[in-house]
């Protein structure tokens, strides 16, 4: 389900809802994700079933992703890195290392996330 479709670098990206069944919500382990980051479609996919505080930091986690696509920022942070692996690998590391703090800021300075379904 769309959610909405944000300006991030003023390129349009997509959010949409999704059931945790979705196969591009599932790790090579069999695991599920609450978030995905498509950027060769510029995608969003949030897990459906989240409540709203969790979507909201899913929310804003996957968004730090994109803008470090979009701003070159996730390219600059592989220039220090040696294989595809370990690149992912550090840029997860800062991305989850940020969120909260864009979540409570966000939150702080009084911006309202978009609704989406109430759980």
């Amino acid at each position: 389900m769309k959610w909405f479709a944000p300006r991030v670098g003023g390129q349009r990206w997509r959010v949409h809802l999704v059931p945790r069944s979705d196969p591009r919500m599932q790790e090579d382990d069999g695991s599920t994700l609450d978030g995905h980051t498509i950027p060769e479609e510029c995608l969003i996919l949030i897990a459906d079933d989240l409540c709203v505080e969790a979507r909201e930091e899913t929310l804003v986690h996957e968004l730090d992703h994109a803008i470090n696509i979009v701003s070159g920022a996730r390219h600059e942070m592989e220039l220090t890195c040696r294989g595809a692996k370990e690149k992912a690998e550090h840029e997860e590391r800062v991305v989850r290392a940020r969120t909260p703090v864009w979540h409570r800021l966000l939150k702080d300075l009084g911006f309202r996330f978009p609704k989406g379904p109430g759980k």
